[in-house]
């Protein structure tokens, strides 16, 4: 079986879902040398409306910020992805959280907490990272 069988469909799904409002995007930096943060407003859908990152005194990196449901309808089970990527633009790892509360009314906001240990992704290699919302 080639690699094109199982990317190709992966590409086709993610693209659908973010130009369908069902993914949200934003991205950030961890470097404290690199301020400027770009946010996707999806004013259709999820939206995530803001977002910063900064490493405890543990060496736990925390990826926190808030999210607003544009839907008319409740989204359930908000999860929000963070994708680390290196220097080079290498994904390093991911890790997900759900907004709090997990279920968000129409026209609200919650706050989301992402945190990651030196274990689960080498924190010392994360340059950037993107964020992406989705919901159930």
């Amino acid at each position: 079986m080639s690699v094109y069988y199982v990317i190709f469909p992966i590409i086709i799904i993610s693209l659908t879902l973010i130009f369908s409002g069902q993914i949200n995007i934003a991205y950030g930096q961890v470097n404290t040398n690199l301020t400027e943060e770009s946010i996707e407003n999806n004013l259709n859908g999820l939206q995530i409306l803001s977002h910063n990152s900064f490493t405890d005194s543990m060496g736990y990196l925390h990826v926190e910020g808030e999210i607003k449901n544009n839907y008319p309808s409740t989204a359930t089970f908000v999860r929000i992805v963070g994708i680390f990527y290196d220097i080079k633009n290498q994904v390093v790892g991911t890790q997900f959280t759900y907004a709090n509360p997990s279920d968000i009314r129409s026209g609200e906001k919650a706050p989301f907490v992402l945190i990651l240990t030196s274990a689960s992704i080498p924190i010392s290699q994360i340059d950037h990272y993107s964020l992406q919302a989705s919901y159930q």
